[in-house]
């Protein structure tokens, strides 16, 4: 969940290509560019989360295998849901309307059963003395301690801003009561992370109260943002303004946290999102406008940095025409009971829903030559997502730096019913020298799968590549001089080492000489043979070894450590009819 910020250097020039199958097109609508030497975020699967609501007629991830496979194919990294107990003193579902026959043991053992970490909401009300919000809130922590897997996220309260709210408090008396529950869940035990407040919306006020008197002791600022309510944005508003709102809002907060609780790296965490939060005539939710604004929230959402929680499993049981739920809970909108709502494959064109590969874990720069088609993209796994919010379908040039010729599986969500809004393979995209072109249908969302190229880099904060590695990413070749600076995050500008690993494919038998230009150590195999061993301490130098190679692929690996001082990593190669040159990333493969 730590943003960072980092760059690679290898570029790629570009050129056009159309789709295979496609007759010539005539000059694109549209262009998109996507960088993958310049990472501007890092998400991981804590990123993507979920709100168990305790609605779903009788169907919940406690009991239904049809719900719970909907859920698990998403990969949520993290759940959250409100718990409180109840007269006789069991723990149930906090939430109004919510089934508190089931206990909250089973809620979250069925989370932790998902592959995902349990967020608690802790019991919060203004109308009640405040050691009561903190004897419930360590009554809660010791009672999942004492099953031997205690629950260490939590977030104070849900909403307690909104003046509807019966349990509303002050932002600053709410400040006041998460102080006292942080300290004493703290005293028992060090490791938890508490954040807050929950706002209902990007409530800056409450949110200020919050920062200047709880900045110190909170692990991440919350709050909630919904795309509409009961006032009605138009179409074009909604996946326009309001989309960009988002970023605005995220880097606003950010500003805040800087100012109000300096020196903290507080994380950002959008804990309720979807669309619409009550959709009168229960329409837009389930049509595929749904997906495509959840594509463009969610895109925006990481982009920004902010972790996400979308709302939620279940809805509709309560007011059975707003599907406000990524499935349905009881047909609502003529989806079938427990079939994944619109907004599902808004998320999924991202995790891949089970369908195809997830997007990687570096997010990196895109652009786009209008606002109305808005592109996301990541390196590790190279997965480009863009989504065309016109009403117009669009043919768009695709120019991209760190790639080279290739092929990519088109993914698309285009349509109003189930088979057309749930993604579908449409094809295969040849990329030449980085570039391509992809007709992109009206309102709808295309995930290219690209295949990966470049090799596995393995970080290590040490020179002798021990231990897990504290950065894993694929790298579009060995072409690094890095001076003094660090090589990626959580590894300093000095001591550390490196292993690159994959497969090198040659294009013709013949003599190929490689070179490594390194500053310091280095280590260099072709097909488990050691052609190159340089560990030692060295200035920057070269070092060559000609191996005779047959047409295809070839195993390759590289090792490197810095000593000190300067950093340089490169990997070159040359033949009897090919210039001295970076090894291409169209030209390797990444060990898996």
């Amino acid at each position: 969940m730590r943003k960072t910020v980092m760059s690679a250097a290898v570029c790629t020039a570009a050129a056009l290509v159309l789709v295979p199958g496609s007759p010539a097109a005539a000059a694109a609508d549209a262009s998109v560019t996507v960088d993958f030497t310049h990472v501007v975020t890092t998400v991981d699967s804590a990123d993507y989360g979920l709100d168990i609501t305790g609605y779903g007629n009788q169907s919940y991830i406690t009991n239904n295998d049809v719900h719970r496979g909907h859920v698990r194919r998403q990969g949520f990294g993290v759940m959250r849901m409100e718990l409180v107990f109840d007269a006789s003193g069991k723990l149930v579902c906090g939430g109004d309307w919510c089934d508190t026959n089931v206990s909250g043991d089973a809620w979250v053992a069925s989370i932790r059963d998902l592959g995902a970490t349990p967020m608690l909401i802790l019991p919060a009300d203004g109308r009640r003395a405040a050691s009561a919000d903190v004897a419930d809130a360590v009554a809660i922590y010791r009672h999942f301690k004492a099953t031997g897997t205690p629950v260490r996220q939590f977030i104070v309260g849900n909403e307690l801003d909104n003046g509807q709210n019966p349990k509303h408090m002050t932002g600053a008396e709410y400040s006041s009561r998460f102080n006292l529950i942080a300290d004493a869940l703290r005293a028992e035990d060090p490791t938890v992370r508490l954040g807050g407040p929950a706002t209902a919306y990007y409530d800056t006020a409450y949110i200020d109260a919050f920062l200047t008197g709880s900045g110190s002791r909170a692990d991440f600022v919350d709050y909630h943002d919904y795309g509409a309510g009961e006032d009605r944005p138009t179409d074009a508003d909604l996946l326009g303004p309001v989309i960009d709102s988002y970023a605005t809002d995220i880097a606003d907060l950010r500003a805040r946290i800087a100012r109000l609780a300096p020196g903290r790296a507080l994380d950002v965490q959008i804990g309720e999102w979807n669309m619409d939060w009550k959709d009168p005539n229960g329409t837009q939710m389930m049509s595929h406008l749904a997906t495509v604004w959840g594509a463009s929230a969610l895109g925006t959402m990481l982009k920004s940095g902010a972790s996400t929680l979308v709302y939620g499993d279940k809805n509709g049981s309560f007011a059975k025409n707003t599907g406000l739920g990524i499935t349905s809970t009881e047909g609502e909108g003529n989806v079938p009971t427990n079939a994944p709502t619109p907004v599902y494959h808004g998320i999924g064109m991202f995790t891949g829903e089970g369908l195809f590969r997830g997007f990687g874990k570096s997010i990196v720069d895109t652009g786009t030559s209008t606002p109305g088609i808005r592109a996301f993209a990541s390196t590790g796994r190279k997965n480009i997502v863009l989504v065309n919010t016109t009403t117009t379908a669009q043919t768009t040039g695709l120019a991209l730096t760190g790639y080279g010729t290739g092929t990519a599986a088109v993914w698309q969500s285009t349509g109003d019913t189930q088979a057309t809004w749930t993604p579908h393979n449409t094809g295969t995209l040849a990329i030449t020298i980085g570039a391509a072109t992809v007709n992109l249908p009206a309102r709808s969302v295309t995930t290219l799968v690209l295949d990966d190229q470049g090799l596995k880099g393995e970080y290590f904060t040490n020179k002798a590549l021990t231990g897990t590695p504290t950065l894993t990413r694929v790298d579009p070749g060995v072409n690094f001089d890095w001076g003094t600076a660090a090589p990626g995050p959580g590894i300093g500008a000095d001591t550390f080492s490196t292993r690159w690993t994959g497969t090198v494919t040659t294009p013709t038998a013949a003599a190929y000489t490689f070179i490594t230009t390194t500053d310091d150590g280095v280590r260099l195999w072709i097909d488990g043979t050691k052609v190159i061993d340089a560990w030692t301490d060295h200035s920057k130098r070269d070092d060559t070894a000609t191996v005779d190679l047959t047409a295809g692929p070839h195993t390759i690996r590289m090792e490197y450590y810095e000593g000190g001082w300067d950093a340089i990593a490169q990997l070159h190669w040359s033949a009897p009819n090919l210039a001295r040159q970076p090894i291409p990333a169209s030209a390797l493969t990444p060990a898996p």
